[in-house]
């Protein structure tokens, strides 16, 4: 979260140095990972108990993922309102039912200050319909479901000509973009059957996934052919993040895993949520507060760092405003949800 805050404040003509939106996927891999992992255990759990469950259990998955997910979204769909974000005031509705990546992918710029809303309104769009698939798909198909999930998003982008007839960006719609959300969901399945997170196996399919996704991103970047293999950049690289997310469940050795066992840093994975949610809103609130900060005389290296410190700070006090006040409130409230 904080490489992507980095790679949309930074300031303008600096380099980009890597593809920070890499870690935007992997948290996407991850959500269908852990989803997908989650309603597996509960398919199990309930089914051994010979009673009927889907509907009752499809209200409680709902209601929350709604506590722990979009009471602080709204919060900062309120924000982003109240200092005037310019798309939210032209197209709030799609905003407030979670189909802003669709309303995006119909125009021909990014909106400033809420394109962010894109990816979260996606994941909104699996939550609704990946229960649906778990629990109601016969337990020896659903791995064929899944992949089929998979495979719909680099088919998608294979015809991204004839999307593009409707759409400015079909990149951004869910459809596009399900083999994020399905391969991590193959890897959760693939574990709840039993297969250990340091398989060789998927080892081997991890390093093939990152030197797929190298090849044919620096083919990209190069200006070279990439041999058709375009479409399934993001495919190579969402099954090298099963790779990662493996290596991280397991553990990281030696100083890497000290380093993330520090407070600093699991409070920062703590509240990454937060910090997404309003890291690209931070620019505007201080743009009404601090607004000297766009001054001529602050137009050089120095002041761009300066604004980039203010927008941290920005975010960091909505991110722990909204963990203190609205966050971690919903994350008891769920808890002794559970509890019952």
């Amino acid at each position: 979260m904080v490489a992507i805050c980095w790679d949309h404040w930074r300031p303008e003509g600096w380099s980009r140095l890597f593809p920070f939106e890499v870690f935007l996927f992997f948290f996407l891999v991850m959500t269908g990972y852990l989803i997908t992992g989650s309603l597996l255990r509960q398919r199990d759990r309930r089914e051994a108990e010979g009673k009927p469950w889907k509907l009752a259990a499809l209200k409680v998955y709902q209601v929350r993922r709604g506590l722990r997910i979009l009471a602080p979204y709204y919060v900062a769909l309120a924000i982003s309102w109240l200092v005037w974000a310019p798309d939210v005031h032209d197209a709030l509705g799609w905003y407030v039912l979670h189909l802003s990546n669709i309303h995006m992918a119909t125009l021909p710029q990014w909106p400033p200050g809420t394109n962010h809303f894109w990816s979260l309104a996606m994941q909104q769009q699996f939550y609704l319909i990946w229960p649906f698939v778990i629990w109601f798909v016969p337990k020896r198909g659903l791995a064929l479901v899944i992949l089929g999930f998979a495979l719909a998003g680099p088919l998608v982008r294979a015809y991204h000509d004839y999307f593009g007839q409707w759409f400015a960006r079909p990149g951004v719609l869910t459809i596009a973009c399900l083999d994020y959300f399905g391969i991590g969901g193959l890897l959760a399945l693939a574990r709840h059957r039993g297969m250990s997170l340091e398989s060789p196996a998927l080892r081997i399919i991890a390093w093939f996934g990152l030197a797929g996704y190298v090849v044919v991103f620096g083919s990209k970047l190069l200006g070279l052919p990439d041999l058709g293999l375009g479409p399934l950049q993001q495919t190579f690289l969402s099954l090298a993040l099963c790779g990662f997310i493996a290596a991280g469940t397991v553990g990281f050795a030696g100083w890497p895993g000290r380093m993330l066992e520090r407070p600093g840093f699991q409070r920062v994975g703590e509240v990454s949520y937060g910090i997404y949610l309003f890291h690209n809103i931070a620019p505007m609130v201080a743009g009404k507060i601090v607004p000297f900060l766009w001054m001529d005389a602050m137009q050089n290296s120095v002041g761009a760092l300066v604004r980039v410190a203010v927008f941290w700070g920005i975010t960091w006090g909505l991110t722990m405003l909204s963990w203190r006040l609205i966050e971690e409130p919903m994350q008891n409230l769920r808890a002794r949800m559970v509890a019952k």
